[in-house]
């Protein structure tokens, strides 16, 4: 059985969630709108996150969230890249970039799409990635070995985790 080590509590996830909107934000000042495309259930789950943080912020831009199931079938749900200017920037959001396969093909859609600006934002990177993304926003980040993994835990909202396994 592998050993989980916790590395990140509910209370210090969101201290994280707050420093990453307030470098958006900074990012972002000047412009009325912002794309958000979430990779599957838990890059939705910062993204909202995110999107609440930036509420506070910056309350008087506008926010579209889309979503990407990125397994087999390779989905797009919610807002879809053709509903958004190109002239508005992306924010690809995700909680863990580990190879960053799934980053790159998500980063290689939108570019096909004609976005001008696209960027990423992750709760956590690790430094063994197969593909040359690169994390704008980073909440943590993690050196592991090949054989460990870092998870999100995301199953109650009210406690948040993330863990090393």
């Amino acid at each position: 059985m592998s050993t989980r080590t916790q590395l990140k509590n509910h209370h210090e996830i969101r201290v994280i969630f707050q420093r990453m909107a307030l470098e958006i934000a900074e990012s972002f000042a000047e412009y009325e709108d912002l794309y958000f495309v979430a990779i599957n259930e838990r890059g939705m789950s910062i993204a909202l996150e995110l999107n609440h943080e930036l509420d506070r912020i910056l309350p008087d831009c506008n926010i579209s969230l889309g979503n990407v199931r990125a397994s087999e079938d390779y989905k797009w749900e919610g807002i879809l890249p053709n509903m958004v200017a190109i002239s508005t920037p992306v924010i690809i959001v995700d909680d863990v970039i580990h190879s960053g396969g799934t980053a790159m093909q998500v980063l290689v859609d939108l570019y096909e799409h004609g976005f001008e600006i696209i960027r990423t934002a992750f709760l956590a990177q690790r430094e063994h990635r197969d593909y040359p993304i690169q994390a704008n926003f980073v909440g943590v980040s993690i050196a592991t070995t090949l054989q460990e993994h870092v998870f999100f835990n995301n199953e109650d909202p009210g406690d948040l985790q993330l863990y090393l396994i």
